[in-house]
């Protein structure tokens, strides 16, 4: 039984995977630039990172200045992939927790936005911090318990192996192009993840020529 519901995962999170990279290719191929008070789907803003309305951030585990961060727990377990000869015994991971500093606000050069970041991909997604923690009872555990408000729990039971704890920040003036569904709220525009579109921060910004 065990087999057989550690092939069930390893099928659905290699099936997830597919789905989420078709609909960010469709996502970026398919943006328009935002531009004034236009909500729809998929909008593209392009600009800088700027503070928000709390000014300056430090972000929690590098101790970095920043004006937006993510933490991510990320639980490693063991698991069954089904192959020729039989089940293989392989790592995954499973996202576990996430918190992050709130909006991430962008002066972009046809608009600005406030970014609903909840969910986000950020790339490169090279982390400001990175370490793996294997016991309930480790520094790092205690800290996670503060951020998060409790530490994170082994959803994977006698197979988890531990959790891998990566912060993401950006920094004021960072150059991002940021993709996803556009709305208002309060006046403000807004981007963001909806149910079919995923929400794109890249820090790979598109380079225009003199005639563009």
């Amino acid at each position: 039984m065990t087999l057989i519901t550690a092939g069930v995962e390893a099928g659905a999170d290699a099936m997830a995977k597919k789905i989420g990279q078709a609909r960010r290719r469709r996502a970026l191929g398919a943006a328009e630039p935002l531009v004034g008070n236009a909500p729809g789907a998929p909008r593209e803003v392009t600009g800088q990172a700027v503070a928000g309305p709390a000014g300056p951030l430090t972000a929690p585990l590098s101790g970095r200045p920043c004006v937006w961060y993510s933490v991510t727990v990320s639980e490693r377990y063991w698991a069954w992939r089904p192959g020729p000869l039989g089940p293989t015994r392989v790592v995954r991971d499973l996202k576990a927790a996430e918190r992050t500093s709130g909006p991430l606000y962008v002066a972009g050069d046809t608009a600005a936005v406030r970014v609903d970041a909840h969910g986000a991909e950020l790339e490169p997604a090279e982390p400001s911090f990175a370490e793996f923690e294997d016991s309930p009872y480790g520094p790092l555990a205690a800290r996670l318990a503060t951020l998060l408000g409790a530490p994170p729990r082994p959803r994977h039971r006698d197979r988890t192996i531990g959790f891998l704890v990566e912060e993401r920040l950006v920094v004021a003036g960072e150059p991002l192009r940021v993709v996803g569904a556009a709305r208002t709220e309060l006046g403000d525009l807004v981007l963001g993840k909806s149910a079919l579109l995923p929400l794109i921060i890249s820090r790979r910004v598109p380079v225009s020529g003199p005639g563009d």
